[in-house]
């Protein structure tokens, strides 16, 4: 004999992503203007320095 189960619909609610996350680094952290350009240049560097591991 077949057995049939009915279709289960469910709403999963989306985790709100925190105001910290949200925000840019320089708001993040007390940084001065001069100290995020070099936080962009070393991310810059490091996001290069991966890629060439993989060639």
């Amino acid at each position: 004999m077949p057995v049939f189960i009915n279709e289960v619909t469910a709403e999963v609610p989306q985790a709100p992503v925190a105001d910290v996350q949200s925000k840019p680094i320089q708001e993040r952290m007390p940084v001065t203007e001069p100290e995020y350009q070099l936080l962009q240049t070393l991310n810059l560097i490091e996001e290069r320095r991966q890629r060439l591991e993989f060639d």
